[in-house]
């Protein structure tokens, strides 16, 4: 990715401002620009598409450069290395992961902490036909539910639970399509409200109507998607670049609320160019992202309570064979979101 010449790390600060003096901007330079940039590198979860909206429109508008931020990233996916593994092998200073793997990697290097989530409101949800609507805890009960993975198992009963319920359900393991769902094989189906709905809205089908997605968050399972990983010493030794990070990813995620399709452009047509994206899937996909960017009934974005660390996210890693929890001040520190929050 070619670097801005404006903010190209290669300019010593002498040139910049020697630059800047000439267009008669010297006095208003900012002073983030009158150092060198932080390098700062993020490795990716998933391939990139829109999903990372707000990253794409912080890079093209010069958001992280303009906070002082060399930024960075190493694209996720199937066949890519585990973000958590690009972190361990200092090859990127943040990951996108998820809790249940940032639990694993911390029981090995307690030195990680989580700075902030993607999604608070989880896109994880629960696809459901109108034939058998799963609307609330207890259309469950009895129910046969398509999952990928054990831990949906595990989902399942702490809502159960929660809601005073029998255990009573059946789970058939299903891949990542929802035909198995069209077929008949099950009631309910395990999956991302910013993804497989999709797939059903282009066969003409209308969520309400003849589909429903009930997010597993307004079914009382509360937990933040997608997490942002770092190491404590290196939160602590650059804490006020992180801030920074913060301030230029805010940005670039409010200006993707403003315009769902630039930033899926931009994924379909330069930053994942060879991923042969669809474009109007892409906007779709933005569209139903941008709401799950705030917890409900709050307006900031990337911020979760901590709370739900030591409630239902401490019981799912339990449940899935963690027995010692640490507390939520030992794996996480908001702080820099805070601040940066504050000042956006």
């Amino acid at each position: 990715m070619p670097a801005d010449p404006i903010f190209s790390p290669m300019l010593s600060r002498r040139q910049l401002l020697r630059a800047s003096a000439a267009a008669g901007l010297a006095t208003v330079l900012p002073a983030s620009l009158a150092f060198a940039a932080t390098p700062l590198k993020l490795a990716m979860g998933w391939v990139p598409n829109v999903e990372h909206a707000g990253v794409w429109i912080a890079l093209e508008q010069g958001y992280y450069a303009a906070e002082g931020i060399d930024f960075s990233y190493s694209p996720g996916g199937p066949n890519a290395p585990d973000p958590l593994v690009v972190l361990e092998s200092g090859k990127a200073q943040f990951a996108a992961s998820d809790w249940l793997p940032f639990i694993d990697a911390y029981g090995k290097n307690s030195d990680l902490v989580i700075l902030a989530s993607a999604f608070p409101t989880s896109p994880a949800a629960l696809l459901s036909l109108a034939k058998k609507p799963v609307r609330e805890p207890k259309d469950l009960v009895g129910a046969r539910i398509l999952g990928q993975t054990p831990a949906n198992k595990t989902i399942v009963e702490i809502i159960l639970r929660n809601a005073g319920l029998p255990l009573e359900y059946t789970m058939v393991p299903t891949g990542f399509s929802p035909e198995p769902l069209l077929a008949g094989d099950g009631d309910a189906y395990f999956c991302f409200a910013t993804n497989q709905p999709i797939t059903l809205e282009k066969m003409g089908l209308t969520e309400g109507k003849d589909f429903f997605v009930t997010l597993q968050d307004s079914l009382g399972y509360k937990a933040p998607g997608g997490v942002l990983v770092a190491h404590k010493s290196f939160v602590k030794e650059n804490r006020a670049a992180i801030v920074s990070y913060f301030k230029a990813y805010i940005k670039g995620w409010q200006e993707n609320a403003k315009d769902p399709k630039v930033a899926a452009e931009l994924a379909v047509n330069k930053f994942g160019a060879d991923l042969g994206l669809d474009l109007d899937q892409q906007i779709r996909q933005n569209e139903l992202q941008i709401p799950l960017t705030k917890a409900a009934g709050s307006d900031k974005l990337f911020w979760f309570d901590p709370a739900l660390v030591d409630g239902p996210m401490a019981e799912v890693a339990r449940l899935s064979g963690h027995k010692d929890v640490p507390p939520a001040k030992d794996l996480i520190d908001l702080g820099p979101l805070e601040e940066a929050l504050a000042a956006s």
